[in-house]
């Protein structure tokens, strides 16, 4: 397992990475690529910051019982980026937990250096 430092909505992290792989399996160039681009596209994912207080909101808006969502991090914790065995394309999750679902958390997918989606982390999974 690696690590990766990396700035995220104005924090520092220094997140795990996980990669979709047996123990007999090496981990796929695209999979390593996907990292790569990843640690490049801050911007990218500063961005997401509006999607994912959208998601909280649009789930949990009473239990939160403010309108517009302040510190994120109240709600969610970034705890390890995953990167799914695909040979086509790069995608990477960054692995949450949340608050509100703590049994499945919340993954936020980037592919090919885009945001992707939010949801529980099954989607990735």
């Amino acid at each position: 397992m690696n690590k990766i430092k990396l700035m995220m909505w104005g924090r520092k992290f220094d997140l795990d990475i996980t990669f979709d792989c047996y123990s007999n399996e090496k981990v796929l160039e695209s999979q390593k690529q996907a990292i790569q681009k990843f640690s490049e596209m801050s911007d990218v994912i500063d961005k997401s910051l509006e999607k994912v207080k959208a998601y909280c909101l649009s789930n949990n808006k009473e239990d939160i019982g403010v309108e517009s969502i302040e510190n994120i991090f109240k709600y969610v914790a970034p705890k390890y980026l995953f990167v799914p065995r695909d040979e086509n394309n790069q995608i990477v999750a960054i692995m949450c937990n949340y608050k509100y679902d703590p049994e499945s958390g919340m993954a936020i997918v980037f592919e090919n250096g885009n945001f992707k989606e939010i949801g529980k982390q099954e989607i990735i999974l």
